[in-house]
């Protein structure tokens, strides 16, 4: 019986599922010619990889061009409630009848030696595809994983830019720094254009030696202009921004310091298009960075308690929302807590539990989940109140039936959000 195309697209293989990362680029834009070479006509691509901050990067960069008029794609990883989200088009994702039109267009060709196989190559070429149909001004692509034998890869983008470099995907990366940095250094192209932050000293080294073989410009985000934080709440950052794109206040909707790393970073990105022609003023990018919309960072859900999603897997992001809780105030919470087993939980273990007053353990909504059996065993050195929960929802109702004050903190992985949060 033949498969609906989205069983169809589920049936392929996807390493966000599963254990491995065997991609093959050159295989990937063979099929990509096979298509008529879609990557190869899209316009003004912004390549984003790193290990942190590509998805707010991204969300930034994307509010302020909208604000600005354009017509922007925009291509993200993972999705939180439906794949549709992870292809938008001025924040619009693809309808379903858009999605089966393309796999349906592209399955027939799924075959033979040189072919796409798996589920993040192909859903990156219904991007291309779509972005082309909208006839977008700009495309926003976020790398899925690594860099070199990415999908995203296979294009030529008018802006490379690398978000902090940490250690995550160390299984499949490498373990360590300099091998994680080379992989993700291959999104630099030969005669482009280059934008980072300062970096540590091993990464910030090897993307300068790659950018100077390819007679890469390379703009380092933090030298270009000065944000300064006014004020923090729990919905964002009162900030004044000094530099290229001008002299303002404004309100940054994402919590924490790295955020505003990542607004950096994206300021320096609009400043560059500014160079290349683009009409990106002042008061667009203003209005850009408060109207960003970015789900499951450090995200809270409900108010009365505080409940608080944050999507952190690797010990950065989890220095991240250690940092936040400090900065907040908020060292009395409990913890809902799951992640999979290709992600460190190390750092949250020994400095994030023992704070909680409680913590909840639960599998993720994915294959590779760790058990909150295995889960147990690993935490109990750092925390003696420890729970089992069949579901997070089973964990937020648990909690709230004792204790209706004390804040909540739900992390470890992107696949713990809810898809219709009743709290």
């Amino acid at each position: 019986m033949k498969k609906d195309p989205k069983s169809f697209l589920y049936s392929l293989i996807d390493y966000e599922r599963i254990i491995g990362y065997d991609y093959d680029l050159e295989a990937y834009r063979d099929f990509l010619g096979r298509l008529g070479a879609p990557h190869k006509k899209l316009k003004n691509i912004i390549l984003i990889a790193g290990t942190k901050g590509k998805g707010s990067t991204a969300a930034i960069i994307n509010a302020c061009l909208m604000e600005s008029g354009y017509r922007v794609g925009l291509y993200t990883s993972p999705h939180l409630r439906r794949m549709n989200e992870r292809i938008r088009v001025n924040n619009k994702s693809i309808s379903d009848r858009e999605l089966n039109k393309h796999i349906s267009n592209i399955r027939p060709r799924i075959k033979g030696k040189h072919r796409a196989r798996t589920f993040f190559e192909i859903l990156t070429t219904i991007a291309y595809l779509h972005f082309l149909s909208k006839g977008t001004d700009v495309a926003i692509l976020e790398v899925g994983l690594g860099g070199r034998l990415d999908a995203t890869n296979a294009t030529d983008p008018l802006v490379s830019v690398i978000t902090r470099i940490g250690y995550d995907h160390t299984n499949l990366l490498g373990t360590r720094l300099s091998q994680i940095t080379h992989e993700k250094a291959a999104i630099i192209r030969r005669n482009g254009k280059l934008i980072t932050i300062h970096q540590r000293p091993v990464v910030e080294k090897i993307l300068r030696k790659v950018a100077e073989d390819r007679n890469c410009n390379i703009i380092f985000a933090d030298e270009l202009h000065d944000v300064r934080v006014i004020n923090r709440s729990i919905k964002g950052s009162g900030i004044y921004i000094s530099g290229k794109v001008g002299n303002f206040k404004t309100f940054l909707p994402l919590i924490g310091a790295h955020q505003i790393e990542n607004l950096s970073v994206a300021l320096a990105v609009c400043a560059e298009l500014r160079q290349t022609g683009f009409e990106l003023d002042q008061a667009a990018t203003r209005e850009g960075i408060e109207k960003t919309e970015l789900h499951g960072r450090f995200e809270l859900i409900s108010e009365n308690p505080p409940v608080i999603f944050d999507c952190a897997h690797n010990k950065d992001s989890f220095q991240a929302l250690e940092k936040n809780l400090q900065t907040l105030n908020i060292r009395n919470f409990y913890l809902i807590f799951g992640t999979n087993k290709d992600k460190d939980m190390r750092y949250c273990l020994k400095y994030i539990f023992p704070k909680a007053k409680e913590v909840f353990l639960v599998g993720t909504d994915n294959p590779k989940a760790v058990c909150p059996q295995e889960l147990l065993r690993k935490a109990r050195r750092y925390q003696k109140d420890l729970t089992f929960a069949k579901s997070v929802k089973h964990a937020l109702s648990t909690i709230k039936k004792k204790d209706s004050s004390t804040a909540i903190i739900i992390t470890g992985s992107f696949y713990l959000w809810q898809r219709d949060w009743k709290v």
